[in-house]
């Protein structure tokens, strides 16, 4: 308190009349009372004229001029709160003349000193009511006039908070009359129910201390700009905490309610329950997860039968040539061994296709053990005619005992296009080498295919080696999808791939799949 203020309150105790002049002159009704029993102390005269009493009648019960279920909801609302000014809570009087007057107050609930009987103390707006007395009304026409106005305006004011009592304790929505400092001054009973709380349960609490922590700076940052005038009112999706400790979200809309002189007295709040919304959201992310994920299935089953059919035909093709034209019995035998294996595993990927069609999970749920060496031994029996017509050397290094999770039909996929590509994209210059080899880093099997080819200059290129329709080379054949498809397998399958190429020199991936 500061110097000035506590010499005002010095003099106010030490001068009597003093005090009595502030309270008999202020713009405001006070009055207070005994909290236990009711029983009215003081009224300010001209709030007691406004209520159409005269100034020094006597009020034994403060009940007398106030609605008893209004005074009980403004005691639950002050109990065990201190004194908030900027609090404003709604309270009906009883007019003399049988009327409702309702108001908004600010109050505390207090002692003189410890111990003592706790006192209700409020202060209330007077509105410019017609001030007037009984004996008035009997003897002045002009007085009889403003009564019957009075009257008839308490009627429509008592009409409209009628209208506004049904409309906020009904409405199929959370409703509520917040304070300034963000405390509970009225809630409905959807609101209730939204939250799972008592009403004495969340009279005690404030908005602050139910909301999801990161929802709240956003809240309050809407709110001071309310305020501050920046906006009148805003609207945004948030959580509150539901008693039972699971997160209700909500749409939240707040406004802003002024008095006369455009000081902001209280926020109306309307909160919509959006929980089951969100979680049709959720719902609805899933299923276009694995809409997503079946579309990319359906496009690497059009690359694997466009492609790596193509290598099987044309594997197959080249050995009946071979065949053909080859002289030599002991070379035809060879060949003809080499048919039955190219066929046997052309059978082998049709049937990893019908896979690949028939599962209705997502791809990663459909991984199985697959043992890398013999993968790779297939795919290089594929392309046997190809590396026999390119006087190619393909040399496997893997380990017989690793093992990747993989799609076998996306393994035999990736090991096709990228022996295919090393076959395509060879140099004129020197013999075909292409080694494949791996390594174990935890939880990962990395594989490493390196030839001396052509090389690709990725300098110019590596941004988009694995985009879709994008082609290095002059080869004829070369349409720039193979490394786009094998490197959404490869993705698919939790695995990842990386390059390193020097043109002139060769080309090294190292693909790196899960243990």
């Amino acid at each position: 308190m500061g110097t000035l203020k506590k010499d005002f309150y010095q003099l106010i105790k030490t001068q009597e009349c003093l005090l009595e002049f502030i309270l008999e002159s202020a713009p405001k009704g006070v009055w207070c009372c005994h909290l236990e029993n009711y029983k009215h102390l003081w009224t300010s005269p001209e709030w007691q004229q406004a209520l159409g009493y005269t100034a020094h009648q006597q009020i034994s019960d403060c009940r007398e001029i106030i609605d008893e279920s209004s005074l009980q909801q403004l005691v639950a609302n002050l109990d065990g709160k201190n004194f908030d000014p900027s609090a404003q809570y709604q309270l009906n009087y009883k007019h003399q003349d049988g009327s409702t007057v309702t108001t908004y107050c600010t109050g505390m609930i207090g002692s003189v000193k410890k111990g003592a009987p706790l006192l209700l103390v409020l202060i209330t707006q007077i509105n410019s009511l017609p001030v007037f007395t009984p004996s008035d009304s009997k003897t002045n026409g002009h007085s009889v006039t403003l009564a019957r106005e009075h009257q008839h305006l308490n009627e429509k004011l008592r009409l409209s908070e009628e209208r506004f009592r049904r409309a906020f304790e009904h409405a199929a929505i959370g409703m509520a009359i917040v304070s300034l400092k963000g405390k509970w001054m009225r809630i409905n009973s959807s609101l209730y129910n939204i939250l799972g709380y008592r009403p004495s349960e969340l009279m005690k609490l404030t908005f602050q201390d139910i909301t999801y922590p990161e929802d709240l700076d956003k809240d309050l940052n809407l709110l001071n700009d309310v305020i501050a005038g920046i906006r009148e009112s805003y609207q945004m999706e948030k959580r509150y905490f539901h008693k039972k400790g699971h997160v209700v979200w909500v749409m939240l809309a707040v406004s802003l309610v002024k008095n006369s002189d455009g000081e902001p007295l209280h926020f109306i709040s309307q909160i919509t329950d959006i929980s089951k919304v969100k979680a049709a959201e959720s719902e609805m992310k899933s299923v276009l997860e694995v809409t997503s994920d079946q579309n990319r299935r359906l496009l690497n089953f059009a690359h694997i039968v466009s492609h790596n059919l193509r290598s099987h035909s044309g594997n197959l093709s080249m050995l009946l040539n071979f065949i053909e034209t080859d002289v030599d019995e002991q070379s035809r035998q060879e060949l003809f061994k080499m048919f039955r294996h190219a066929a046997s595993n052309l059978q082998e990927t049709i049937g990893h296709l019908n896979e690949v069609v028939a599962v209705n999970t997502t791809i990663s749920a459909n991984l199985v053990k697959v043992n890398l060496n013999r993968a790779i031994n297939g795919a290089i029996g594929n392309i046997e005619a190809l590396l026999k017509a390119a006087n190619a050397i393909c040399i496997n290094e893997v380990k017989t005992e690793i093992m990747v999770n993989a799609i076998p039909a996306y393994l035999d996929s990736i090991l096709l296009n990228f022996l295919t590509n090393a076959i395509k994209y060879r140099s004129a210059d020197r013999q075909l080498i292409i080694e494949l080899s791996a390594q174990i880093e935890d939880r990962l099997v990395i594989l490493t295919i390196q030839d001396n080819g052509l090389g690709i200059d990725l300098q110019l290129n590596r941004d988009k080696l694995f985009g879709m329709y994008k082609t290095f080379h002059t080869n004829k054949d070369a349409r720039g999808i193979g490394l786009f498809i094998t490197k959404n397998q490869i993705e698919a399958m939790g695995g990842k791939v990386s390059v390193d190429s020097v043109v002139g020199e060769g080309t090294s991936f190292k693909i790196y799949f899960i243990k």
